[in-house]
């Protein structure tokens, strides 16, 4: 058992008073306790237990009596012991005694007591040391007892740190046990092990969050090659080496959440999140929403590298979409279709969830823009021949519709859009998201000819040189071309890479607004100044085989 360094015992003061004989059994008695050698001790100390013969100097040797009893698992005793101390008046170490009297009250299986004593230590050294003694008897409670005490003394760290290790450890948690775990982990993010913040260098620090095994299971070997999550890594890796590679100091660790809220809730006591300049993932709104509270508290940025919704990001002022975020893609497709002479739009749209808010939004936009939705349907692959017919396409009758919008990423309602658009030929616009050029069964002349247009979501320009030289860089590596996961993983990083390191600074908000418009290694470009989603969502067409941004 540690003893506190505050008590100093005035051994020249108490010299003066006593002949060395006279102490000479108390001294020994100390030494012995350190030796382990408690019994003989507290026969040693017995004698200056006597407050009228020795003063001041026993409550010192009442206070190292305790001890000798406490290292001896006489609790009972070591509790008694502390307890006459605190009301000997001549006693000047209360903290020491407290701190001991909670030791024994721990072991005595009475906690609350143990507790009521440590709230009362005035010490910030002694209570501290306070604080891991209460982790380490507690951490095996049942959490409903913990709780309740949590409600009692709220401010001690031990507690904290131990109820929220045991509420991670069950399997499931209650809707109560939910929400109490929730205050517990924004307390355990305030407590700092070190008892300092931890401290940033000129080395770019990133975490990468990733649902690798979002099916279940868990480590990578067994990761299939057709697996999203280890394409999208697969990029941001290649990135990451090719900044280093370029000059870049940077240090990144990889984290998999395997979709799972208490995992999330484990990476994110890692100490090396806190530290992290830029946290890349996850992807899922449940655990997003938790990454992003973190993000937020501590102030560090994070990035969804996926997703086109911001629900999750709203209350975080410090997490970003890596895309295009469903407001600016439905307020750029409704500036494209103002450009047309007609107004009368025919908008079809999968039951996906992005794209069910896409058409929410599009349809009350066009309403104030102008426009005019003269039909509007959630659609599947058996309907889509239903919605051509129904907009008098594929008749001899005069077409119902100006132009049509389509959103949604799924290739089962693609395919058949193609076909009947083919068949009927070139005729009124149809816009469609960019996700649409990577099906196997997409022809591109076909597309070319046939008045399609396609919306920017961070869309490769398949043009570039530098395209070319990492897919070759990527097939040497990985036997097989890079799927758009492995595009977007590596354009993210790169992007990273390029807008914090120890040359640019690290205040990446600072960085985006200075930036403004910037061109992408792979793809058409970002544009993140005012903004937490990329605001540059181009319109494309394909010219002569080549995919091209229409003039505004």
């Amino acid at each position: 058992m540690k003893t506190a360094l505050s008590i100093i015992f005035l051994f020249l003061s108490l010299g003066g008073l006593f002949a060395q004989e006279e102490i000479a059994n108390y001294k020994r008695a100390k030494v012995l306790i350190e030796e382990g050698e408690h019994v003989e001790a507290m026969e040693l100390l017995r004698p200056y237990l006597d407050e009228e013969k020795y003063g001041a100097l026993s409550g010192y040797a009442r206070y190292h009596f305790a001890r000798a009893a406490y290292g001896n698992r006489q609790f009972e005793l070591a509790k008694n012991t502390c307890l006459m101390l605190l009301e000997q008046d001549n006693w000047s170490g209360e903290d020491e005694a407290r701190y001991l009297l909670a030791l024994s009250h721990f072991q005595l299986s009475a906690p609350s007591e143990a507790l009521k004593h440590i709230a009362a230590i005035s010490s910030e050294n002694i209570k501290n040391e306070a604080y891991k003694a209460t982790f380490k008897f507690l951490k095996v409670s049942s959490s409903s007892v913990l709780a309740v005490q949590y409600g009692q003394y709220p401010d001690n760290k031990g507690l904290v740190m131990a109820l929220k290790t045991i509420l991670e450890s069950q399997g499931s948690l209650s809707s109560t046990e939910r929400n109490l775990y929730e205050e517990i982990r924004r307390r355990a993010f305030e407590i700092v092990d070190s008892g300092e913040d931890a401290k940033k260098d000129q080395v770019l620090d990133i975490a990468v969050v990733l649902p690798f095994n979002y099916e279940g299971g868990s480590g990578t070997a067994s990761l299939g090659g057709n697996n999203f999550v280890l394409q999208l890594y697969q990029g941001i890796q290649l990135a990451l080496e090719q900044a280093r590679e370029d000059g870049v100091d940077l240090n990144f660790q990889v984290f998999d959440t395997q979709r799972n809220a208490e995992k999330v809730r484990a990476i994110l006591g890692d100490p090396f999140l806190k530290k992290a300049d830029i946290i890349l993932g996850p992807i899922y709104p449940e655990e997003t929403a938790l990454v992003a509270e973190f993000a937020n508290l501590y102030q560090i940025p994070q990035i969804n590298p996926l997703s086109n919704m911001d629900e999750n990001i709203k209350s975080s002022n410090y997490s970003y979409l890596f895309r295009p975020s469903v407001q600016s893609i439905s307020q750029k497709v409704i500036d494209y279709c103002r450009r047309f002479e007609g107004r009368r739009i025919a908008l079809a749209y999968s039951g996906a969830s992005r794209d069910e808010q896409l058409a929410n939004l599009f349809t009350e936009m066009a309403r104030r823009s102008g426009l005019q939705i003269v039909q509007s349907q959630k659609v599947n692959t058996p309907d889509m021949r239903d919605f051509f017919e129904s907009l008098g396409l594929g008749k001899d009758d005069e077409p119902k519709v100006d132009m049509m919008v389509i959103f949604s990423d799924d290739p089962n309602v693609a395919s058949p859009v193609f076909a009947m658009v083919e068949s009927l030929g070139p005729g009124i616009p149809v816009v469609v998201m960019e996700s649409w050029l990577y099906f196997n069964f997409a022809n591109y002349e076909m597309m070319e000819t046939q008045n399609f247009h396609f919306v920017g979501n961070n869309t490769v320009d398949f043009n570039d040189e530098i395209l070319n030289n990492f897919r070759e860089r990527y097939m040497d590596t990985y036997k097989t071309y890079p799927s758009s996961f492995v595009y977007i993983g590596y354009e993210l990083a790169d992007f990273v890479c390029q807008m914090i390191n120890g040359r640019e600074g690290f205040d990446f908000r600072k960085n985006l607004d200075r930036s403004g418009y910037q061109k992408g290694k792979l793809t058409f470009g970002f544009d993140f100044a005012g903004q937490r989603s990329n605001d540059y969502v181009p319109i494309l067409r394909l010219e002569e085989g080549v995919l091209t941004i229409e003039e505004e």
